[in-house]
């Protein structure tokens, strides 16, 4: 009895330590500088970098969105060729070995997607002048891909020449496993290739090239660009070219979407092409009609909308430091000449009509002669 009662006593007296020891850990554990994070701001956690402000997207030029249709459309065609292998690996053809049909089709689909890779350079690249800053080194630099791609395609090739050795054409595979072999060692190399040349065409020299060329670039489509806005806009036929492109454009793209929509082998592939072809063709309208409604840069004006252009190039000054001396001042003069001519025939067209309109009878006065732009023009054909 007295043992029970000794033993019961140790029990409680344990039971109180252990209960005073949690209450002092807990107590520093609140009030001290334990493994929380200090008041005053002196731990060492380091805080997460700030995530960065995105740059202002730069808008592209005319002549890069007809490009960039350009280039969706090249891609959509390698989506429809590669669409078509897959076709074919599905199709069931009795007569051929399983392995056979594989392989062509595997050779379908890397063909596609060698030209989507040709189309994804093109759109990447000259599809984005004005927003990147060496739009055609992208275009050059994705040519190494487009052999890499190409490589893969004559690998497939090799496999389906071997393929060929199979099932019950398996008489034709000491013939067909080794020139299987070779083929896919030429693709392989054609790979190789295609690596180095990548790396060759987007670095070094050619890269310099590719970025001065592309400074250049940039320019010259703006001037062309609103040279043939300026020309829409005076002879009059921007806007309603512009309208029919778009009108003919969609209803092209509208066509491709109810071909996607067919479910047809082979056809329903071929929509996507079409759709891009469409979606190009409304795009192209802006080539000669400015939608924003902006005087076109050099042509606003009135004056030469090729003089900006053609005084840019370097040929402009090489005959002396003024202003029309250079080599190519006759040719400016010439289209100087030829735009006064149309301006002052289609004033003097205006004036006539505005003449009939109030008195009935036409006017033959010398500043409002129709002629004038016509002798203006063979005058300046003779000074130059």
């Amino acid at each position: 009895m007295r043992s029970t009662m000794q033993r019961e006593r140790s029990l409680s007296v344990i039971t109180i330590a252990c209960g005073a020891l949690l209450a002092l850990l807990a107590g520093c554990s609140s009030g001290g500088s334990g493994s929380g994070a200090s008041p005053n701001g002196n731990n060492n956690v380091t805080p997460p970098p700030a995530t960065p402000t995105p740059a202002a997207s730069v808008d592209t030029t005319p002549t890069a969105k007809v490009t960039e249709g350009a280039g969706n459309t090249v891609v959509a065609t390698g989506n429809a060729v590669s669409e078509i292998g897959q076709q074919v690996k599905d199709a069931n053809l009795p007569v051929v070995p399983d392995a056979a049909q594989n392989a062509t089709g595997d050779v379908v689909m890397k063909a596609g997607d060698t030209v989507a890779t040709l189309g994804v350079g093109v759109r990447e690249g000259l599809g984005k002048i004005g927003s990147v800053d060496n739009p055609l080194g992208v275009t050059v630099g994705n040519t190494g891909n487009v052999v890499t791609q190409a490589g893969k395609t004559v690998v497939s090739a090799g496999d389906l020449v071997q393929s060929l050795g199979t099932a019950q054409l398996s008489p034709l595979a000491p013939v067909t496993q080794p020139v299987g072999g070779v083929v896919q060692t030429v693709g392989g190399t054609v790979m190789q290739v295609g690596g180095k040349l990548g790396d060759s065409l987007s670095t070094g020299p050619v890269a310099q090239l590719t970025g001065s060329a592309s400074k250049a670039i940039v320019p010259l489509t703006t001037k062309l660009t609103d040279t043939t806005q300026t020309v829409g806009g005076a002879s009059g036929l921007g806007v309603p070219v512009d309208n029919l492109l778009t009108k003919l454009g969609n209803t092209v793209a509208t066509g491709g979407s109810m071909l996607s929509n067919a479910d047809k082998p082979i056809v329903s592939p071929l929509g996507g092409v079409v759709t891009e072809t469409g979606k190009t063709v409304a795009a192209a309208g802006v080539l000669l009609n400015n939608r924003n409604g902006t005087a076109g840069g050099a042509a606003g004006a009135g004056g030469n909308p090729l003089g900006g252009l053609i005084n840019s190039l370097p040929l402009a000054g090489a005959a002396g430091g003024s202003a029309g001396v250079g080599a190519l001042a006759p040719v400016t003069g010439l289209v100087g000449t030829v735009t006064g001519a149309l301006t002052n025939a289609t004033n003097a067209t205006n004036a006539t009509n505005a003449t009939n309109a109030t008195s009935g009878t036409a006017t033959s006065g010398n500043a409002g002669s129709p002629l004038n732009g016509v002798t203006g023009l063979l005058g300046g054909l003779t000074q130059h």
